[in-house]
């Protein structure tokens, strides 16, 4: 039985950087590791391409019509399903099955997980983010350092600091469409109605590069998030991943699907069906860090335990989406050189919650993705489109996590997770529109969309972190309680999960706990 210092299961944000701190021991990363079809890269933006070349059609909607998933089946996220990015959720429902009623989201299983497809938002909790934890925010703050300095993150320090921290190592932020110029620049002419309703605006914190840092060249504007993987620019944990691989700093065996665990005195087994050739596999380390998911790190953590009555807490954060538009826009050119990304960030202050929410353009995005939820004919639909898209936006609201009796995960004996989530009431984002009336932006409360729970893909308090752990909740350090072995190195640990994307902390909690697991194995 072949013998580590320590076993990482997973490669996503959590399993790359507590596997990155603990470089130094002998590691065994064990992952499917699904990766992007070796195909020719789209080589410059949409504009340029549809002027070189007459057929498009398989790198943007593919051979097997997997641009237009969304069109007969339930809808994923759009930058989940086409041609090249499809392999992020490839096999999923296969190899990591759920039931449920309630859920829609999606599992990935690819090396660096859902993170390649990610918005990229990368944001520092706060003490007050952080309320429930056992660790603070002065203690991750020098690994959230390490990792700007790392990863190359860019934003700027201005109206989000309180609520972002501050962060000197910041590269400029992604320059501004002109649709978000004039927002920012209406919302300085309004700062006192906004002050006085507890809404700030500001750029977002993007792991996304605006100038070269560490042999990654800064972003160029072609507008493909939705259609090209592995963009240099815009940081993914597969990169940090294959740097470990090339530096001999860990062993990665792809392929694998964990299935279980068994503690021994002086270490633990890890059990893994070769997808190759179907047979279990068992490996032995000292450590054992678990970072597939709080999903699949949860159904892990049962399977070993064979429980299949617990029921365990889940989290996730609620959306709501609200379109804006701005009239005097209809019609206008369409920027040439533009981004999907995230374009500015907002938060709201609504009696005494915090809210967070992204402003995003619509000019990425196949125009088949919105046909069918506008109320005229297709071809009306169609000029409604092409002349809409340069005077629209979307602002998408984030709403805390919070733990409920009907919002729990349950290993069933046919290996199905059961995964529910209970509906929270979302009724926050339709005050905001009086405030971007002031400025020129309008919408409806008609117009608000509120995606079910799972679709904002921010799975985390499976395994939560306690001062003092019961059963299936682990410690300050993140080991499972009970346990002397076994760590959770994912968003399974999280205590709570505040209005914001939790992958930077994920990030940097793991970096915090690899190094200690080292130190100790």
């Amino acid at each position: 039985m072949d013998s580590f210092d320590i076993a990482v299961v997973g490669s996503g944000p959590g399993a790359a950087f507590a596997a990155y701190g603990a470089r130094g021991r002998r590691i065994l990363m064990l992952d499917v590791g699904f990766d992007a079809c070796r195909a020719a890269e789209l080589d410059a933006n949409l504009y340029d391409l549809r002027r070189r070349s007459d057929d498009l059609f398989t790198p943007l909607i593919g051979e097997r019509f997997e641009s237009l998933y969304n069109l007969s089946h339930r809808p994923i996220s759009l930058k989940l399903k086409s041609p090249r990015m499809s392999y992020i959720v490839r096999d999923w429902l296969r190899l990591s099955p759920v039931a449920s009623r309630s859920f829609e989201g999606v599992i990935s299983l690819a090396k660096g997980g859902l993170a390649n497809g990610w918005g990229a938002g990368v944001y520092r909790f706060t003490g007050r983010d952080l309320a429930g934890f056992p660790i603070t925010d002065a203690e991750l703050r020098p690994y959230y350092d390490e990792l700007t300095a790392h990863v190359g993150v860019s934003g700027s320090n201005d109206d989000l600091e309180p609520y972002f921290d501050r962060d000197e190592g910041l590269q400029p932020p992604l320059k501004l469409a002109p649709f978000f110029e004039e927002m920012m620049a209406g919302y300085r002419r309004e700062a006192g109605a906004f002050r006085e309703a507890g809404v700030s605006l500001g750029r977002p914190r993007l792991a996304v590069l605006t100038m070269p840092h560490r042999g990654r060249e800064p972003y160029g504007y072609r507008n493909l998030e939705f259609f090209q993987p592995h963009d240099p620019a815009i940081y993914t944990p597969a990169y940090t991943v294959d740097e470990m691989i090339g530096a001999s700093e860990i062993e990665y065996r792809g392929g694998r699907l964990v299935l279980r665990y068994r503690e021994r005195e002086d270490g633990v087994e890890v059990v893994a069906r070769n997808l190759e050739t179907g047979a279990e596999e068992t490996v032995f380390a000292r450590k054992l860090l678990l970072g597939a998911g709080a999903l699949n790190t949860a159904r892990i953590v049962l399977e070993s335990a064979g429980d299949y009555e617990t029921r365990l807490p889940v989290l996730d954060n609620p959306m709501e989406c609200l379109p804006l538009f701005r009239l005097r826009r209809i019609g206008e050119a369409l920027p040439i050189h533009d981004t999907s990304l995230a374009q500015l960030n907002l938060v709201a202050d609504l009696d005494g919650e915090v809210l967070q929410g992204t402003l995003y353009g619509t000019t990425g995005p196949l125009r088949s993705d919105v046909l069918a939820s506008l109320p005229l004919s297709i071809r009306a639909n169609m000029a409604w489109t092409k002349y809409l898209a340069p005077a629209m936006g979307l602002l998408m609201l984030f709403h805390p996590g919070e733990e409920s009796a009907g919002s729990y995960v349950r290993l069933r004996p046919s290996g199905e997770l059961e995964v529910e989530f209970a509906e929270p009431m979302r009724n926050a984002v339709a005050r905001l529109i009086p405030l971007f009336r002031k400025i020129g932006y309008l919408s409806h409360r008609a117009l608000v969309q509120r995606p079910g729970m799972g679709a904002g893909l921010h799975f985390s308090g499976t395994l939560p972190m306690r001062a003092a752990p019961g059963r299936y909740e682990t410690d300050r350090d993140c080991r499972l309680a009970g346990s002397r072995r076994v760590y959770v190195v994912d968003g399974g640990c999280f205590s709570r999960l505040p209005a914001k994307n939790l992958t930077f902390t994920i990030m940097a909690n793991a970096l915090r706990v690899g190094r200690a697991v080292a130190e100790e194995a």
